[in-house]
């Protein structure tokens, strides 16, 4: 008898025990938070591509947290997320405010739907909470009969700007600023290119000024392969040649050396000039055909030679001529 007693208290504990477990947790379970919410949009009408402003105010206690995402709504783009606000506690309630900066492109009504939020609580709980959405009035600025244009709208006046002839009248004098640069730097130009051309005169192109020119080419010679003489030597002729060409008007390519020589005699060159170009003549041929190659002196020599042959048939004035006749 006294066994069964047993038996039958330790049945009765076990089930006491797993009530307890199964409705303790209940029992002790906080509620909800007192929160409430609504949606509005400013305007609440607006046109196509109007930017307007949905904001979501939530009441809740001190000791929630609300988190909110944007809101997925179609034919709508977010143009900016504002941060949230929290208001001051006022006997242990807070107002958190969640705005959202929206700008539609579809005519008709725009309902956004129910919102919702995530709330989290200092004790470690979590829910959600579904805010009533609004709505929004897209309407068309002109009826659908309506075909006449209409004037654009005015520019928009900002405060402090500067008056409206301030721009164009800074374009206009940079504009003339501008101008008046280069109209100056253009007569600067001018004055120097007539400055130039005074100073400098016509350009010469004398048989002598060409000559010269190609023998300043030449330069100092540098004579180190038997190339160069040949080189050397065979430019030296060719330009000595293409002078007396064009000083005397006869083929000085075509005459052998004796040949050039009558020539130059016949044309009332001093034969002592005539024997200077033939043995300047005869060494540079030496050196190109018959490879008979000077010192490196007595080539810079044969250069020297070439210039006074240049300078000493170049024209006399006839004052000159007069004076070496009477002479």
């Amino acid at each position: 008898m006294t066994s069964r007693r047993v038996r039958a208290s330790m049945v009765a504990i076990l089930v006491a025990i797993v009530l307890g477990a199964v409705v303790a947790p209940s029992a002790f379970a906080q509620p909800a938070p007192s929160l409430q919410g609504g949606s509005t949009f400013d305007p609440p009408s607006a046109s196509i591509g109007d930017k307007v402003t949905f904001a979501v105010q939530v009441t809740h206690p001190d000791d929630v947290i609300l988190k909110a995402t944007p809101p997925n709504i179609t034919d709508v783009d977010v143009i900016t997320v504002t941060p949230s606000v929290t208001t001051p506690s006022v006997n242990g309630m807070q107002t958190t405010t969640f705005a959202y900066t929206l700008q539609p492109f579809v005519l008709g009504t725009l309902d956004t739907g129910p919102v919702r939020l995530s709330w989290l609580r200092a004790d470690g709980s979590v829910g959600t909470l579904d805010v009533t959405g609004a709505k929004l009035v897209l309407a068309s600025v002109r009826a659908s009969t309506d075909q006449a244009l209409r004037p654009l709208k005015p520019q928009a006046s900002i405060a402090g700007a500067p008056p409206a002839w301030v721009r164009p009248a800074i374009a206009a004098a940079v504009v003339l600023a501008i101008a008046l640069i280069a109209v100056l730097v253009l007569a600067i130009v001018r004055r120097r290119r007539v400055d130039e051309v005074v100073e400098t005169g016509s350009i010469d192109t004398s048989p002598e000024r060409i000559a010269r020119d190609a023998l300043d080419a030449l330069g100092a010679p540098r004579l180190l392969a038997q190339d160069d003489y040949q080189s050397y030597y065979g430019a030296l002729a060719l330009t000595v040649r293409t002078y007396l060409a064009a000083r005397f008007g006869f083929n000085a390519h075509a005459l052998t050396t004796r040949e050039l020589e009558r020539r130059m005699v016949s044309h009332g060159v001093d034969r002592w000039q005539a024997r200077l170009v033939g043995g300047l003549l005869e060494r540079c041929d030496d050196a190109v055909y018959a490879r008979r190659y000077p010192e490196v002196a007595s080539a810079d020599h044969d250069l020297t030679v070439a210039y006074e042959i240049v300078e000493l048939s170049r024209p006399r004035p006839a004052s000159i001529e007069g004076q070496a006749a009477l002479a």
